[in-house]
């Protein structure tokens, strides 16, 4: 059950979800989640991509924010309306908030090394860090140099504290989407082996799965049909 996690489409990006997701479907992913902008709405084309036998979508949602504060109202705001929440991180302050909460499933990590507080942060609350292959395949020379060395320490980090990881692509365009064979293979240049990239391949089927289940408090989930089942032979 690969899923690539971070799909933007119209008017986030230049493609159809349901482009998206046949072009998905045909690399050989199980699934893909679209992302709506801070719950912007807005994408178009949902009702058709859902028709597309073969393949899932979910739609999650991708918090940005210019600082901590509003980050954390967005996230109180956005939880309980998704099945997946990720949060883009665009400066350090950012990092240390998303990946101190533990609401949030995805931190887009921008180019910043983790420390030792954020990597017990990200353990300690169970968010995944996403591994973006974009630059990977964007960047030349030395930028893209700089990159791999900044990506292979985070990878490093991530192992050594048990820290979930993520691939993803992150299209824009269906022509932006890679095989699961291919984001394989590039994770392994970035010091990722396979089995840690089938595993980051499959993490995010995972938590749609869930986070849509109910939950009563940690660990304790709410059965419905158990509970009405109950209450209609007077049980309960």
């Amino acid at each position: 059950m690969y899923y690539e996690p971070r799909v933007h489409v119209l008017p986030h990006g230049s493609s159809s979800p349901s482009r998206m997701a046949l072009v998905a479907r045909r690399l050989g992913f199980s699934g893909i989640i679209v992302m709506s902008i801070n719950g912007s709405g807005g994408l178009q084309g949902l009702d058709a991509a859902h028709r597309i036998g073969g393949i899932s979508l979910a739609i999650g949602v991708e918090v940005t924010s210019k600082d901590p504060r509003s980050l954390r109202g967005r996230i109180s705001a956005l939880r309980d309306r998704y099945p997946f929440l990720a949060v883009h991180a665009t400066n350090e302050s950012l990092l240390r908030e998303a990946l101190d909460d533990p609401r949030v499933d995805l931190v887009v990590n921008s180019g910043f090394r983790l420390t030792v507080p954020e990597a017990r942060s990200a353990k300690r609350n169970q968010v995944a860090l996403a591994i973006d292959l974009q630059p990977m395949i964007r960047l030349r020379g030395a930028s893209r140099s700089r990159w791999l060395d900044l990506q292979r320490y985070n990878v490093r980090v991530a192992r050594k504290f048990g820290i979930s990881l993520m691939i993803t692509a992150s299209p824009r365009s269906h022509l932006d989407l890679r095989a699961p064979r291919d984001m394989i293979a590039m994770a392994h240049i970035l010091g990722i082996t396979r089995e840690e990239a089938l595993d980051a391949l499959r993490l995010p089927g995972r938590i749609l799965e869930m986070n849509q289940r109910r939950w009563a408090s940690p660990g304790v989930e709410v059965l419905e049909e158990r509970a009405n089942y109950l209450k209609r032979d007077g049980g309960i």
